[in-house]
Order: structure tokens, then sequence, then C-alpha cells
């Protein structure tokens, strides 16, 4: 069998380089002001895109937000404006809907954003998200270094690590397999 070395192919290394230093937008760098869906649509694709949108498929369209808001996963907006709070949350579904089915994602959404300080929650996942891009990303950058992710199991906060690290490992995947069909 033919097996490549990911860590040897350019493209996955400038990838895995790209991703390691991926930082997601923190609550206070959301913007303040309502925004209308494309807005929304455009501040989420800036924030992603480096790691989702390398080929080329959509990852967020406003189809998506409004089947989000009628699932009840996302609030209905105020005046056709979507405040912080909608575009954080959307940041998060947009994420875990990459390795979770959406109707988890719910659950696991409610497992972020909980308790009353949103801001701070939305901030510790993108510190677990970054954790895990992080991780993946240097065992494919140094294979010879062993990667080491450390699970809270006993704390509440498992789940979320596990779907950061499932998150992590397929968009890595995903890059692969584009490189492979580009080899073809």
């Amino acid at each position: 069998m033919n097996h490549l070395n990911f860590g040897n192919d350019e493209r996955m290394a400038v990838f895995a380089d790209s991703v390691a230093s991926f930082r997601l937008p923190r609550w206070e760098q959301i913007p303040t002001l309502g925004l209308y869906m494309d807005q929304v649509v455009t501040v989420i694709e800036k924030a992603l895109s480096p790691i989702l949108g390398y080929n080329g498929e959509a990852f967020i369209t406003s189809s998506m937000i409004n089947n989000y808001v009628k699932l009840g996963i996302v609030g209905k907006p105020e005046k056709k404006k979507y405040s912080r709070e909608h575009i954080g949350r959307l940041i998060v579904i947009t994420v875990l809907k990459q390795s979770l089915a959406i109707g988890d994602v719910r659950l696991g959404i409610d497992t972020v954003v909980r308790g009353s300080d949103s801001g701070a929650s939305y901030d510790s996942f993108c510190d677990y998200v970054e954790r895990a891009l992080r991780t993946v990303a240097e065992s494919l950058l140094q294979p010879e270094q062993t990667a080491e992710v450390r699970f809270a199991f006993a704390s509440e906060d498992s789940m979320i690590t596990m779907a950061a690290c499932s998150f992590a490992t397929k968009i890595f995947a995903a890059k692969m397999l584009s490189v492979i069909r580009e080899n073809r």
C-alpha cells in the first residue's frame, strides 16, 4: 500500500503551520453592533476561513443560519439584526457541526455557553479549540515529538475537550484527503 508522508508534504506543512498559529476571535473582538445576515456570514467566514475555507466549500450560509434559528439552536434576531451572542453562538455551532451531528450540537452548545457569563464560556471554548488545533498541527510538523493531549475527564469540560480534538483531527483528515485528490 502506498502511504503518503504528510509531514513532508509542503501543502500540509503550510496548512499545519497556519493552523498552529490560528486564533478564533475572542468575545471582545466580536462586533457589538447588530449585524444583518450577510454581515454575520462575512464575519464568520473571515473568522473560520483559515481553517475551514481551504477547499472552497461553504461552511456557513444564510440558509444554515435560518435553519439554526428554526431549530432553536440560535435565538431569533431582533429586527433582523444579530447580536454578539448570536455571532459567538454561530461560531461555536460552525465548529461543533464539523464533527458532531446537528442534533448533538444543541447539547454541545448548551455545555459551552453554560452559566451567565457567555463571554467567558465562549473564550474558554476558543482556548480548547486552539489547543487541540496546535496539538494536531505540531504532531504533523514534528512527528518525532509525541503529541500529548491532556483530557479533563473529571471536569465538566471533558465534552468540550473531546469535541475540540475531534474537530482538529477532522479538519486535518479533510485537508489530507484534498491533497490526495490533488495528487491523482
